[in-house]
């Protein structure tokens, strides 16, 4: 757990913001879950636009990281940052029927909403000193599981947007397997970050059990 830190307009500013995108998440995740039982496409009519928009708004953290608002290394901050903004727009906004019909869809949702809510919401708490050990362990343990389902889910979705991207040019597809390429040393980077996170945040305790 982090020393509490004074209010400063800097801690204020990270302090709202932290909280309001972890709501926003729980709130996309309420809504997926309530629409699981609906139709592919009124699961992704529900659910799209919000996210698109809201994955967009979290270019902001790439300024945050640049000018040392926030601790996070530039580089893993622009891999995450960027893979879902292009993921949004090229893939999701772009080729709609492809990504609506896909389950891999329902699966990155739920990834994403899961992983960003408890992630702003330990950085919220986590500021002021005041993050729980369950919450610290889960914000440093789930990505085990939630990072190779969300980027499966995104390599997934990229892959079938393919055929429709063949029918507006045969310029798309070369670019967009040599983007699914980059997701190998993308995802190496971003996992291994994690780890060494982990082992950083929760080795002395564990040792110390």
């Amino acid at each position: 757990m982090s020393p509490r830190v004074p209010w400063t307009p800097r801690t204020l500013y990270l302090t709202t913001f932290n909280t309001l995108f972890s709501t926003l998440w729980f709130s996309i995740l309420v809504n997926a879950l309530s629409h699981s039982q609906s139709t592919k496409q009124d699961l992704f009519i529900a659910t799209e636009a919000q996210i698109r928009w809201l994955q967009t708004a979290t270019l902001i953290e790439i300024i945050h990281s640049a000018t040392g608002l926030i601790k996070s290394p530039t580089s893993t901050t622009f891999i995450q940052v960027t893979t879902r903004v292009i993921q949004v727009w090229l893939i999701w906004y772009t080729f709609p029927a492809s990504t609506a019909a896909s389950s891999a869809y329902y699966a990155l949702v739920l990834a994403w909403s899961v992983a960003d809510g408890v992630r702003y919401a330990y950085l919220a708490l986590n500021m002021h000193g005041v993050a729980p050990g369950w919450l610290v362990w889960v914000r440093y343990t789930m990505f085990y599981i939630l990072y190779p389902i969300g980027i499966g889910a995104e390599w997934w979705l990229f892959y079938q947007a393919i055929e429709p991207a063949q029918k507006i040019s045969g310029v798309i597809p070369p670019i967009f397997y040599f983007l699914l390429a980059l997701y190998v040393p993308g995802a190496y980077k971003m996992y291994s970050y994690m780890i060494k996170q982990r082992r950083k945040t929760l080795g002395g305790k564990q040792r110390s059990s």
